[in-house]
């Protein structure tokens, strides 16, 4: 395995009084609140930040009232409000309601108290992850923010934040695990481009990804195959196999019946099966799926069980 680990940053602040809310928010959130109109000076702010190979997760518990803008955000940054209300530009979010904030335009609050957790990532995670499933980035990505495209979005995406803020803030954290950060990142962009509107959902034509050889699909096999436990992407494995991301998609599903990242599972199935064959004393089921990415140990019990026919538990039993 390829040694070091990923840093997870955690922080836990708080404010008391208008000025140092705002002074603490734009130590956050570098992208400038300022107040407007009429405001008392009074309340408290809570803030547990933490954040992992380019995602952010915050949690934000506030006891106060104020009105403000703010400059355009720089990060994809949306909230999902659990309790109070919220007014975002012409918009009032209530409990169970997500939001993606604008990137081109500055933002209106009306902030109310309230507690809601704020996912964020960088506009070039989402950028990748569209090219990987479009083959093409259009060129204004984000024209708007807004709420998510339907209910169901809207749901998926409250299950992603709590799966994102509860594995970036506990300690230590499975987002330390390299394999793990990389997945952690595809899932937000991915999940992002899926539930709020974007240009991608206006696409009316994809050019075909045209032919792949047998030739850069073996290139591509054989990359995976040497680099499984490493954060690989479909990026690399395209690069690696003098092709592009989609069209390598294609030559996956035509040639091998799976994605790329589909492949890159088996692998790793693959390896962590012999890991548990040839497992020493004190070695864990749990250990041995996250060195391979596995963080689901109830996930990694079912596809190994529809693999290989057992339990990874009985086969580390039997190797002891």
């Amino acid at each position: 395995m390829t040694p070091g680990s990923v840093e997870v940053r955690r922080d836990s602040v708080r404010s008391s009084g208008l000025d140092a809310t705002m002074q603490l928010l734009n130590q956050i959130y570098p992208n400038r609140t300022r107040l407007v109109g009429r405001n008392p000076d009074s309340g408290s702010l809570a803030l547990s930040t933490a954040e992992c190979a380019g995602v952010g997760a915050d949690r934000c518990r506030m006891q106060m009232r104020f009105d403000a803008v703010t400059d355009p955000w720089w990060d994809l940054t949306a909230i999902c409000l659990v309790k109070g209300r919220l007014g975002i530009d012409d918009h009032t979010l209530v409990a169970g309601d997500s939001f993606l904030y604008s990137i081109k335009d500055g933002t209106q609050f009306r902030s109310q108290p309230l507690e809601g957790v704020v996912i964020r990532i960088g506009q070039e995670d989402v950028a990748r992850a569209a090219a990987r499933h479009f083959d093409v980035v259009p060129k204004d990505l984000w024209p708007v923010g807004g709420r998510p495209v339907s209910r169901a979005m809207n749901t998926h995406w409250q299950v992603l934040t709590g799966f994102v803020r509860r594995t970036l803030a506990a300690a230590p954290s499975v987002a330390e695990h390299p394999l793990v950060a990389g997945q952690l990142v595809e899932y937000v962009a991915s999940s992002m481009l899926a539930a709020f509107p974007n240009a991608t959902m206006q696409l009316t034509h994809v050019a075909s990804p045209g032919a792949v050889g047998t030739a850069t699909l073996r290139r591509a096999v054989a990359f995976v195959d040497a680099n499984a436990d490493r954060p690989i992407t479909i990026e690399d494995i395209a690069s690696a196999a003098g092709t592009g991301a989609r069209a390598l998609q294609y030559a996956f599903r035509r040639h091998l019946g799976c994605t790329p990242r589909d492949y890159l599972r088996r692998v790793r199935l693959e390896r962590a099966h012999r890991e548990l064959q040839d497992a020493g004393p004190g070695e864990t089921v749990a250990g041995i799926a996250l060195r391979w990415g596995f963080t689901s140990t109830g996930w990694f019990t079912r596809h190994y069980r529809e693999t290989y026919g057992r339990s990874p538990g009985t086969t580390l039993r039997e190797s002891s």
